[in-house]
């Protein structure tokens, strides 16, 4: 079954070939030497097997240039499979989704590829392609799930949507959030702020402090042994953010120490232990900022 899988790869695809999206894959021609193994001669379960180890590029190269695959690369149980390994807010609603009479799994494989392409040009049509042919649908706890669990869209634009046009959606998307037994602040922090991209979402100063608010709060839901109350760690994320630009940033010589770190911050955070303080200086001197 390897030495079929190989080949078939190597035969098909031609050296440095761009998976990345399925869209415009059938004008590919590449001639195909004869002695591919015709896989319909095996068990029809032991052919579906080897070809799930096939992504949709592959599959649909596979389906267009070898026409003894042609029938069995379009089977649905394997786009079904790569829809809900692509999109697991497909396996999330699997069964509003098989409720549905597509025309075939590939179909909505391509749709929901098309979408994703759409999103990172316009987020608002992106949205509404998904809503359009009913695979998303209006609700905002529905969108934020397609949006948390969907890790190819571009932050660009995830946080354009999030904060610029859905501020609804944003709330639903922090409670998908999971920062149980996550103790240190600065890396879930840091975590956190990656899909909203301060410099190319040209966030406001309001817009930081929302988000900052909306985490806070998850955060100290998700940690209550932490002690900690929510303006507590809102305003240690506050300085953190402030440290990290005052570290980085090459127009200040004069670099923030540890101890005026923690002098700074201890008036903001009362009952916050100096060691904790301590730790998340250290923790923004090695590893960086926790935005950027």
């Amino acid at each position: 079954m390897g030495t079929v899988f190989a080949i078939a790869r190597l035969q098909i695809l031609p050296e440095e070939e761009d998976t990345t999206s399925v869209i415009g894959v059938a004008s590919h021609s590449k001639n195909l030497s004869s002695d591919l193994p015709d896989i319909t001669l095996l068990p029809p379960e032991l052919a579906l097997h080897i070809l799930s180890n096939f992504n949709a590029t592959e599959l649909c190269l596979a389906g267009c240039e070898i026409k003894s695959w042609s029938e069995i690369t379009e089977d649905d149980v394997l786009w079904l499979n790569l829809v809900k390994s692509e999109w697991k807010y497909a396996a999330y609603v699997q069964e509003r989704i098989l409720e549905k009479s597509w025309q075939s799994f590939k179909k909505l494989y391509l749709l929901m590829d098309e979408a994703q392409l759409i999103f990172s040009i316009n987020p608002l049509q992106g949205i509404e392609y998904l809503q359009d042919h009913g695979i998303v649908t209006s609700q905002p706890d529905d969108i934020a799930l397609y949006l948390h669990s969907s890790k190819k869209l571009k932050k660009e634009e995830l946080c354009s949507y999030l904060v610029n046009h859905r501020k609804d959606v944003l709330d639903e998307y922090i409670q998908l959030e999971d920062y149980r037994n996550q103790a240190v602040l600065p890396n879930v922090l840091r975590n956190f702020l990656q899909n909203f991209p301060a410099r190319h979402c040209k966030l406001t100063q309001e817009d930081l402090a929302l988000l900052l608010h909306k985490f806070s709060r998850r955060y100290v839901h998700c940690n209550p042994g932490t002690g900690l109350s929510n303006e507590v760690v809102y305003n240690i994320c506050f300085s953190l953010m402030l440290l990290g630009t005052d570290l980085t940033h090459p127009l200040i010589k004069n670099k923030m120490s540890k101890r005026e770190f923690i002098r700074n911050t201890r008036h903001l955070t009362p009952g916050v232990d100096q060691d904790y303080l301590a730790h998340a200086y250290d923790n923004v001197y090695l590893i960086g900022p926790v935005a950027r």
